[in-house]
């Protein structure tokens, strides 16, 4: 045996000496147990394994850890080395995670290294915010033949798996026949290895039945088969180990043809082999060592031979797709193959209607198929008229087809007029037509006039057309005034025109005043406009009294005063006794703003920063206000969001109490107080801290959104609108439903709600408020089943919609509502109870 050959027959862990990386990790016995790595920031994470020595392996297995499965990683890659400088990468994954394996398992060409690196991608989030990997077991080394087939097995002794167990007691036997016959095994390495010895052992008993004839076959993909050897009156001796050597050769597939001869007075006939054994060599040279002219170059994803193997799913251009490509797979209504095939009635963009799908068969009155054929007459919406329609037949005055055709002059609703129908024909003034003619000159009604007609000449002052002129000045009736008679002209003060104008002053009748009329002045005491005005004081007849005139100001006589008048600079201090103001005073207020002093009979201002208008102090009330509308009001101008209209401060009681005999108590709005023109924010009520209710409480929105609902963010690829049911995505992000009886519903899209949990949505992304609970109008479809008062509902095959179930095909969890409110057929909206069950 060349002394670089690995035996690659058998599996052979490869033991890790070492690891230097900057997480944690548990390393016993040579083996890597688990591995995790947390960072402040997405990035990579690179582990580098000390193996023990020069390591041969064409075989490496990386296990999930079962308490952190979410932190395994999605892209990572394989590297080697021999001095731990220069590095080589042997695999690659990205988009690992989304094939749902626990473990993953790479086989490979026979490769030698003393360095093993895995860098990996950290990308996922943990409860404390950081970035973390975490991965299980990771085992490196021989995998071994993955697979044997024989064409037969002689007993429970002597099987096929007993070919690779390094017994020498017992191996692989062929069936006994009477006759001579082919027998074989099939080896299968797992991965293409450049194979250079074949050993095989004989059975220890006399006669061996090791094959006498015999030929071996080498494949690397199972589809084409090259010979490798060939033994004809191969004599054997028990319990000896035979080798075969030959040229490094491109090998996955191994496979021994024995072919038994015939022997006179052989009773029967069987093929036996203990252990089998292969080889390969990681290096391309040849038993001597002497350089060989290499073979064509094997493929990976990282390395071209004849062509560059392509990543799982990927799409670049020029690879190739290898055969346990995801995209090559069967495909299902759950998984894609080369495509990916729809559910029964699903309309979802990218998938494959497949051939047993209910749309495809035949149309009947009764069921869909592509489309729903109309029973004949029948005029519903969403049916395709059947050529055997009645209304597509001939029309005709006893028989309707696409229409019902009229008899000659009928004039009933909804039927055509016949081409030959009287009434189409050319109309005189003795025959309908369309219309009646009028005889020239008559004046009967429903008659057409004719083109001919004298009325229609053109008219002038002695002959009537259309309407007779008017000559220049007459005033006759029925004559139409021609644009030059003379009333038409510019008056003057001199001659008519429409009008006759006045001379300035002139009071004559029927005479127009001009603007420049001296009457039209601004009038003085000197000179009169349209009025005169009075010098001040001046009692004369006919004249205007002015707004200066000393006539105006107040004249009355002072009122008795018996008291003495205290000095203008006193103590406020002296007064004793009550004080009672009583007034009759009232100001136009509006908006939020200092009142007006005159607004009532006490007013008090503080121009200190921080000191009050006014103080009431008193054992029981400090402060009494009474309106019979109103008892106390606030006003508050101030920007902060800690300043208020009303403020109120108790050491142990209550901070505000309120009270009503036959109303509510406490009355918060954001809709405004129309009363003194303000408007609201829409906002009313604001609690932070715990809240205690004694009581019933009663939310009520009056929009039909008596339901509990808070935000989720949504794909934004999905349209979505109020009453559309919402499913949970792969990505985390709601969705409209698309598929019959989902087990995945969320809530329903809706506007607003009795009761919003959590916060705000955010202002990035797309995000749709959701109710999840209570009484919300959803979108609903009865086109197959009317809904009932109290029917089942769950998710049906039109996006967004809710169809009614029975409880016999509910899955469990795919029930989300009952119906409150009826839908007979068709799409609509409806109310229902939440109730996910």
């Amino acid at each position: 045996m060349n002394s670089e050959s690995i035996r690659i027959s058998h599996p052979g862990p490869v033991k890790i000496r070492e690891i230097k990386s900057s997480g944690t990790f548990d390393l016993k016995e040579g083996k890597l147990l688990r591995y995790s790595e947390s960072k402040s920031s997405p990035g990579i994470s690179v582990v580098t394994l000390s193996l023990d020595g020069v390591a041969s392996l064409n075989q490496i297995r990386l296990h999930s850890n079962p308490q952190e499965l979410t932190f395994f990683p999605d892209a990572f890659r394989f590297e080697i080395s021999m001095d731990g400088i220069v590095w080589e990468p042997i695999l690659q994954e990205t988009g690992f995670r989304r094939l749902n394996q626990k473990m993953g398992q790479w086989n490979f060409s026979l490769v030698q290294a003393k360095f093993l690196k895995l860098i990996s991608k950290i990308g996922e989030k943990d409860n404390s915010g950081n970035y973390k990997l975490s991965i299980g077991a990771l085992e490196v080394g021989i995998s071994g033949i993955v697979k044997i087939d024989v064409s037969s097995e002689q007993d429970r002794f002597w099987v096929k798996e007993n070919l690779i167990d390094q017994r020498p007691d017992y191996g692989w036997s062929s069936k006994e026949a009477s006759a001579p016959r082919e027998e074989f095994f099939l080896a299968d390495l797992g991965s293409i290895s450049r194979v250079n010895e074949l050993r095989l052992l004989t059975p220890k008993n006399d006669p061996t039945f090791f094959p006498e004839r015999f030929t071996v076959y080498y494949s690397e993909d199972d589809l084409s088969w090259n010979q490798l050897l060939e033994e004809n009156q191969f004599l054997s001796e028990p319990g000896v180990w035979y080798q075969w050597r030959f040229l490094p050769t491109n090998v996955r597939f191994l496979k021994l043809v024995a072919r038994q001869n015939a022997n006179k007075g052989q009773e029967f006939y069987q093929t036996k082999i203990v252990e089998l054994e292969l080889y390969a060599t990681p290096h391309l040279s040849d038993l001597t060592n002497k350089p060989t002219s290499e073979p064509l170059p094997y493929a990976t994803v990282l390395r071209s031979g004849l062509v560059r193997l392509a990543v799982d799913g990927e799409n670049s251009e020029g690879v190739a797709v290898q055969s346990n490509d995801r995209r090559l797979r069967d495909a299902t209504t759950e998984y894609k193959g080369i495509v990916e095939l729809a559910g029964d009635g699903e309309d979802k963009d990218g998938v494959v209607v497949q051939g047993n799908d209910k749309r495809l068969k035949h149309a009947t009155e009764i069921a869909h198929g592509l489309v729903r054929l109309a029973a004949n007459g029948e005029n519903r919406a969403e049916r395709v008229v059947q050529g055997n329609d009645d209304r597509l037949r001939a029309a005709t005055t006893s028989n309707s087809g696409i229409v019902e055709l009229a008899e000659n002059g009928e004039t009933k609703e909804g039927v055509v007029v016949q081409g030959n129908d009287d009434r189409l024909k050319i109309a005189t003034s003795k025959k309908y037509g369309l219309a009646v003619l009028s005889e020239p000159g008559a004046s009967e009604p429903g008659k057409v006039v004719t083109a001919d007609d004298p009325r229609i000449r053109n008219a002038n002052t002695e002959f009537p057309g259309i309407v007779r002129f008017a000559k220049s000045g007459e005033d006759s009736s029925e004559a139409a005034v021609q644009g030059n008679d003379k009333r038409l002209k510019i008056a003057t003060t001199e001659s008519y025109g429409i009008v006759q104008l006045a001379q300035s002053g002139e009071s004559k009748d029927g005479v127009a005043v001009q603007g420049s009329d001296k009457r039209l002045r601004a009038a003085t005491t000197s000179y009169p406009g349209i009025v005169e005005i009075a010098a001040p004081g001046n009692n004369a007849p006919g004249k205007v009294v002015a707004s200066d005139d000393p006539r105006l100001s107040d004249r009355r006589d002072p009122k008795p005063h018996t008291h003495e008048y205290a000095p203008v600079d006193h103590d406020f201090s002296s007064h004793t006794g009550l004080l009672k103001v009583k007034g009759n005073t009232e100001a136009s207020y509006a908006n939020i703003s200092p009142p007006p002093e005159n607004h009532a009979p006490v007013y008090a201002k503080n121009e200190s920063e921080n000191g009050a208008g006014v103080i009431g102090a008193a054992r029981n009330t400090g402060l009494l206000g009474y309106g019979e509308k109103f008892g106390v009001r606030g006003d508050s101008s101030s920007g902060d969001r800690e300043s208020a209209g009303v403020l109120g401060l108790a050491k142990r009681g209550f901070g505000g109490m309120f009270h009503s005999r036959s109303g509510v108590a406490l009355y918060a709005t954001g809709k405004g107080i129309s009363a003194l023109g303000e408007t609201g924010s829409g906002k009313a009520l604001l609690a932070e801290g715990e809240s205690e209710f004694s009581g019933t409480v009663r939310i009520s929105t009056g929009k039909n959104a008596d339901c509990i609902a808070r935000f989720f963010a949504v794909s934004p690829s999905d349209v979505i609108g109020e009453g559309d049911i919402l499913v949970m995505g792969e990505d985390g992000r709601l969705q409209k439903s698309k598929s019959a009886n989902a087990t995945n519903a969320i809530g329903v899209a809706v506007k607003s709600a009795a009761l919003l949990f959590g916060a705000e949505a955010p202002a990035e992304g797309a995000h749709w408020l959701v109710a999840v609970s209570g009484v919300v109008t959803v979108n609903a479809d009865a086109s197959a089943y009317p809904i009932q008062p109290g029917s089942l509902l769950a998710t049906g095959l039109t996006g967004g919609h809710a169809v009614r179930i029975s409880a016999e095909s509910l899955r469990p969890g795919s029930l989300f509502g009952k119906a409150l409110t009826p839908l007979r057929s068709g799409r609509g909206q409806i109310q229902i109870l939440l109730c996910f069950q």
